[in-house]
């Protein structure tokens, strides 16, 4: 439950857009700490739990979207509670109908609104959080010898139907060597994944442009309708929270700055120029910047000077997707990153080394993980 918590707390976790939400953050700390509390479970066992949470989540969550979301529901939390049963019940070693009966039990535990996407934003970490908490239960009293109940997705009144008006059963479908692992992306900014394609067209055009940004006369920002819904509806952030919902604040950082880290969180003393910037940003609707079977979700930015200059830049796939990867790089400056103050250069190096060779059929030991002492 804390694990899960925290690994949601910064919104800088991995996602996957069909499924429109977080997978990491509730799959690997229910199967660290069950891996941990069984504790004859090797490292291959836990990789392959791992997995399989990915691919449930993945799979379930986006055979229910969009419904889920305009339902008001946060997959993160819903389908998160599936995955997390699915994943601990593979660790378990229980067969098929072992699993089935887990999924079934964690149905009826599923929670999470995205109403926190508007409003008090520090309790949205508490859905992943359940969901690894749930995750764990299921498979506990499942593997007591307990019978869950039939058609838990499927049925009329099952997880499916209540989440969605339609369900794309297509996705659910298993193609050999193509796992959903593979379609997840990472985020480099500690913000909302709808605010960052909008984050990187202001860094692109800083660099391609030469201009005074007291000389710009509007910003338009023509993106999907999904993204105005969840993170366009504030302008001026009044806490830490509201900041990685808010496309407004995001942008205008960006524009100033050239980037948006971790430290642009604070809006104690938003500076001035900031606020003009914000007061100066149009959110358009346009359906031309999402299209789910291409994996677009994606935004124009659209800067007019007063003198009558007009500057753009689109994104359609942001970085950190697998059309747009991070190298290894990209990844080792997000884990200095998040790691300052607890770990030094040298023994963030050292993890990454020991990750990259991991593998190895030893048993697994949350103080030793991959072997390196944490």
């Amino acid at each position: 439950l804390l694990n899960g918590v925290y690994a949601h707390g910064a919104d800088m976790d991995d996602g996957n857009r069909k499924a429109m939400g977080h997978v990491g953050a509730h799959v690997i700390p229910s199967v660290l700490a069950l891996a941990e509390a069984l504790g004859n479970v090797s490292e291959e066992q836990v990789h392959t739990s791992i997995a399989v949470g990915y691919e449930i989540y993945c799979r379930c969550a986006a055979a229910v979207q969009p419904g889920l979301v305009k339902r008001g529901f946060h997959s993160t939390g819903t389908a998160g509670a599936l995955a997390c049963s699915g994943a601990c019940s593979k660790l378990m070693g229980f067969d098929s109908e072992g699993i089935y009966n887990s999924i079934a039990l964690a149905t009826t535990q599923a929670s999470g609104l995205l109403i926190v996407a508007e409003s008090g934003q520090s309790c949205k970490p508490i859905n992943p959080g359940k969901a690894a908490q749930s995750g764990i239960l299921s498979a506990k009293i499942i593997s007591k010898g307990v019978k869950s109940f039939n058609n838990p997705l499927q049925s009329k009144k099952g997880w499916f139907h209540s989440m969605s008006d339609s369900v794309d059963y297509s996705m659910l479908d298993f193609e050999k060597n193509k796992f959903a692992v593979d379609e997840c992306y990472f985020k480099p900014y500690p913000s909302c994944r709808h605010t960052h394609c909008t984050i990187e067209c202001a860094e692109k055009l800083l660099k391609e442009y030469k201009f005074n940004l007291d000389e710009i006369e509007k910003v338009n920002v023509y993106i999907y309708q999904n993204a105005i819904d969840i993170a366009g509806q504030i302008s001026i952030p009044k806490n830490d929270d509201d900041s990685k919902f808010s496309i407004h604040y995001s942008l205008a950082v960006a524009l100033r700055k050239g980037r948006y880290t971790l430290d642009d969180l604070s809006v104690e003393n938003i500076p001035e120029e900031i606020i003009r910037t914000i007061e100066k940003i149009e959110l358009i609707p346009d359906a031309s910047m999402e299209n789910r079977d291409k994996g677009i979700r994606g935004a124009r930015l659209e800067i007019v000077l007063k003198e009558g200059r007009r500057l753009e830049k689109t994104v359609l796939i942001p970085k950190g997707d697998p059309e747009n990867p991070f190298t290894l790089e990209d990844v080792k400056n997000k884990l200095y990153t998040c790691s300052c103050g607890l770990l030094d250069r040298e023994k963030a190096d050292i993890l990454v080394e020991s990750v990259m060779k991991s593998g190895r059929d030893i048993p697994f030991s949350p103080k030793s993980f991959f072997g390196v002492e944490i």
